[in-house]
């Protein structure tokens, strides 16, 4: 016996196929806020979910936005974050590469569903290059050749390193735009 499904009944078994794995996430995640609880967003843990599409990830991770408090939460966790200091010293090598500097956020903005921060390095900050030169900040800034680079660098730095302590949190991805460097 052969059973001929139409393409609609196909793509709702495939739909419902999908959803359950987004379905099991959240109902942990409520239950263990019931319980009192802290989640964590972890894009990576969401495959052991059976939540591997970045279409359902993406999903997901609106979910778990929306479950703790959306932009008033993200919003009100950042400013906890505001002129505290941070170090590259702090995090792995493979996030901050040649660059040690300490920083601070000093502005935070919330703008169509996106988050902006902005900062400051602290004065003494510095980058060995590949080619194992050592410079200051100040100096690489002023290279004519890798300057900007180092201006982008930096603010990548900063935004990859926020994104490790926000991410997990709130659900939000954060951009760095800009980093003054002193």
């Amino acid at each position: 016996m052969k059973i001929i499904i139409s393409d609609n009944q196909y793509s709702l078994i495939k739909e419902s196929y999908r959803n359950k794995g987004i379905d099991a996430v959240i109902k942990y995640w409520k239950k263990e806020l019931e319980k009192g609880n802290k989640i964590r967003f972890d894009r990576d843990e969401l495959e052991f979910w059976g939540i591997t599409k970045f279409t359902d990830k993406l999903h997901a991770q609106t979910e778990f936005q929306e479950l703790i408090g959306d932009e008033v939460f993200v919003k009100k966790f950042i400013n906890t974050l505001k002129n505290k200091k941070f170090s590259t010293k702090d995090f792995s090598e493979r996030l901050v590469g040649g660059y040690d500097f300490e920083w601070v956020i000093t502005n935070m903005e919330y703008r169509d569903y996106d988050v902006f921060l902005y900062g400051k390095t602290l004065p003494g900050g510095s980058v060995t290059l590949m080619d194992g030169r050592y410079l200051t900040l100040d100096q690489a800034l002023e290279d004519e050749e890798i300057g900007w680079e180092i201006q982008e660098e930096v603010n990548d730095v900063v935004q990859d390193c926020m994104n490790e302590i926000i991410t997990p949190v709130t659900g939000y991805d954060v951009s760095v735009p800009l980093v003054t460097i002193y």
